[in-house]
C-alpha cells in the first residue's frame, strides 16, 4: 500500500465542498485584505492562549520571525541564540534583521535544545533567544523561560511546529506553547498541525504595544491612514483567513489524531533493533513524528520500495549549509549532525487511515530486519 508522507485534511471532499461555498461567499463580498475574515480568524487564534494576549496574522511563518525581531528593537550586531537544528527559516531572519546568529547544538539524546544549551552559549552581546520545540515538542520552553527572565534576554517562541502542543511542570501545571515568551511566531505551512493552502504566518503576544506595531509593520508601516515607519507587505489573503478560521474549529479533533497514530507508533515499532523512538511526552503536538537510525539512508530507501512516503529533518542542520558558511566561521556540533544524519519522519497526519498507519508499522518492521 502506497502511504504519502502528508495529506492535506482539506482535501476530503466533504471540507473541500463547505470551504469551496465559503471562498465563493469571500470573492463574491469583494473584500480580500484585512478583512472580517482576518479579523476573526485572529480572535480565535488569540483565544486559544492565556488572556490578554493578542494575535497577527501575516503571510508566511518566515516574515513573523522576521517581524517578531525586528518589534524587539534589538541592534545591529546583537547575538540571537538559535537551534542549529531547525528550519533555515529562523536563521534568514536574524541575518535578514541585521543580528548575529549564534547556533547552538542539541543535547546528546535530543533533537529539541534546551536551557542548559543556550546557557553555556550566553554572552555580553547576546540579546534574543530562539526556542523551538521542534516537531511539536515544547518540554525544554519553560526552563528557557526561566533563563531568558533571569538573564533579561528577550524570548521568542518559533512554535511554527507546536500550536496546541503544552508543557507541563512538575506541579503538573500545563503552559500552551507560545504563551512563554516575549512574542512567538506560528507558520501555517500545509504540514503544520494548522496548515493553510500555502503559506501564512502569525505573531503572537501577551505586550498590546508590539501587537499594535505590528499590525502597522505587515501593512507597510500604516496608522490612521499615515506612513509612521518602513513596514513590509505582509498582510495574509482573506481566503487563506477563512481556510484557518474553519481549521481552527477542528484543531483539537487533529491533535487528537497525531496523538492517536504517535501512540501506535511508539508501541508497535519499540524495542526494534537500531531504531530510537522519539521521547514520549505529555502536551506533544506530534506535529512530525521523527525517529534516528545509523542505517537512515537504507531504511528511506526500503521504506521508499514498499509505498512508504518518508522525509528527513533537517540534514544539514544550518551550519552547514551553504549560506551559512558564504558568512560565518565553520562549526563543529556533533549532537545534531550525529541527530541530522540519523533522523527520519514517518508519514503521520489527520485523515490518515487505520490501513495506513498498519502499513507505516509493518514496513517499518521488515525495513527494520533487512537493514540491520
Amino acid at each position: 500500500m502506497r502511504v504519502p508522507f502528508f495529506r492535506s485534511p482539506w482535501q476530503a471532499p466533504e471540507l473541500a465542498q463547505r470551504m469551496g461555498l465559503r471562498f465563493a461567499d469571500v470573492l463574491q463580498s469583494g473584500q480580500y485584505i484585512l478583512g472580517s475574515q482576518l479579523q476573526q480568524f485572529e480572535r480565535a487564534l488569540s483565544e486559544r492562549f492565556p488572556c490578554g494576549h493578542q494575535a497577527v496574522a501575516v503571510n508566511s511563518g518566515t516574515d513573523a520571525l522576521v517581524l517578531a525581531l525586528h518589534l524587539l528593537g534589538l541592534q545591529s550586531g546583537d547575538e540571537v541564540l538559535l537551534p542549529a537544528g531547525t528550519f533555515i527559516a529562523c536563521f534568514e531572519a536574524v541575518v535578514r534583521t541585521g543580528l548575529t546568529p549564534v547556533l547552538v547544538d542539541s543535547p546528546v539524546d535530543d533533537f529539541v535544545c534546551g536551557a542548559e544549551q543556550f546557557s553555556a552559549a550566553i554572552t555580553p552581546r547576546t540579546r534574543a533567544i530562539v526556542a523551538v520545540p521542534l516537531f511539536g515538542d515544547t518540554c525544554a520552553t519553560p526552563a528557557i523561560a526561566r533563563l531568558c527572565k533571569d538573564r533579561r534576554i528577550a524570548l521568542v517562541e518559533d512554535i511554527a511546529q507546536a500550536l496546541g502542543a503544552r508543557a507541563y511542570e512538575a506541579n503538573g501545571h500545563g503552559i500552551h506553547a507560545g504563551a512563554m515568551g516575549d512574542i512567538s511566531t506560528l507558520s501555517f505551512y500545509p504540514t503544520k498541525t494548522l496548515g493553510a493552502a500555502g503559506d501564512a504566518g502569525a505573531l503572537i503576544s501577551p505586550h498590546a504595544h508590539l501587537m499594535d506595531r505590528a499590525r502597522a509593520l505587515r501593512n507597510h508601516g500604516r496608522r490612521h491612514g499615515l506612513h509612521d515607519e518602513v513596514g513590509f507587505n505582509s498582510r495574509m489573503h482573506e481566503l487563506q483567513a477563512t481556510l484557518l478560521l474553519e481549521g481552527i474549529s477542528l484543531l483539537d479533533d487533529w491533535l487528537q489524531e497525531r496523538s492517536f497514530i504517535a501512540r501506535q507508533y511508539l508501541e508497535q515499532l519499540a524495542d526494534l533493533p537500531g531504531i530510537v523512538l522519539p521521547h514520549d511526552r505529555d502536551g506533544h503536538a506530534w506535529n512530525y513524528f521523527v525517529l534516528r537510525s545509523k542505517h537512515r539512508d537504507e531504511l528511506k530507501s526500503e521504506l521508499h520500495r514498499q509505498g512508504i512516503d518518508t522525509r528527513v529533518y533537517y540534514d544539514p542542520p544550518i551550519h552547514q549549509q551553504p549560506s551559512y558558511l558564504q558568512r560565518f566561521t565553520p562549526l563543529h556540533l556533533p549532537n545534531i549532525q550525529s541527530h541530522a544524519r540519523q533522523s527520519l519522519a514517518l508519514p503521520l497526519f489527520p485523515g490518515m487511515t487505520p490501513s495506513e498507519t498498519a502499513s507505516v508499522i509493518g514496513a517499518v518492521q521488515a525495513a527494520t530486519r533487512r537493514t540491520q
